[in-house]
């Protein structure tokens, strides 16, 4: 399915001439553009002297809202239909964009200070290409902050490592001792004695000591 998007109400459109001689020294002029390293260490231009294009090839997930929001500006100054559509493909799920939830938010939010009419007349194709719940969320970071989800996310890292530390101090999941033996006491027939005496009754030591003094008669 198509999604259709809503420009803003007023586009600026600049009209430039192009003649053979600009090309020429444009060529000239621009033979060693800056170059720099992406973050696998490989060789990139710095920037392709168009804003919409720099947006589209550097702005990607875990990109900082700081560097986003410079190029968002830039990009909106050169062509604001363009990065209309660049800001709708960071949203981009199933296949149709970068999926890049955090970027949206941090855009659309750029979009309701700066552009409010633009963001309001495109909320009907937020569930085209991505999903019906960015809605509430847009709302909801409008009303608690941009960064309501970051300290939720700090205050809940929080509680689980205190929860930790007092499981761990807790005495309730400390070590115990293994019980030691008991020496048997109050036995039955009034005997007291130790495990290993507890075979030997007092009738068994009766008889013992009459056939000791049967022997001894007997010599």
């Amino acid at each position: 399915a198509t999604t259709t998007l809503l420009g803003p109400p007023e586009i600026y459109s600049a009209t430039t001439t192009t003649t053979s001689d600009n090309v020429f020294n444009s060529s000239k002029t621009n033979r060693n553009p800056p170059m720099g390293l992406t973050e696998n260490m490989s060789a990139t231009f710095l920037s392709t002297s168009n804003p919409c294009v720099d947006f589209f090839f550097h702005v990607v997930p875990d990109t900082p809202s700081e560097t986003l929001l410079h190029r968002l500006r830039r990009a909106w100054s050169h062509n604001p239909v363009t990065t209309l559509k660049l800001v709708c493909n960071l949203r981009g799920v199933r296949g149709t964009g970068k999926s890049d939830r955090k970027g949206f938010y941090t855009a659309a939010l750029w979009f309701h200070r700066n552009h409010p009419k633009t963001l309001a007349s495109n909320v009907p194709s937020l569930a085209d290409f991505g999903y019906f719940k960015d809605l509430p969320e847009i709302l909801y970071r409008l009303l608690e902050g941009s960064s309501v989800r970051k300290i939720q996310k700090h205050e809940w890292e929080q509680r689980k490592s205190g929860s930790k530390n007092k499981r761990s101090y807790s005495p309730y999941f400390r070590t115990r001792k293994p019980n030691k033996k008991r020496k048997l006491t109050n036995k039955p027939n009034g005997w007291k004695g130790t495990e290993k005496d507890s075979l030997m009754s007092e009738e068994t030591a009766a008889r013992a000591k009459a056939q000791k003094e049967t022997a001894h008669a007997l010599k």
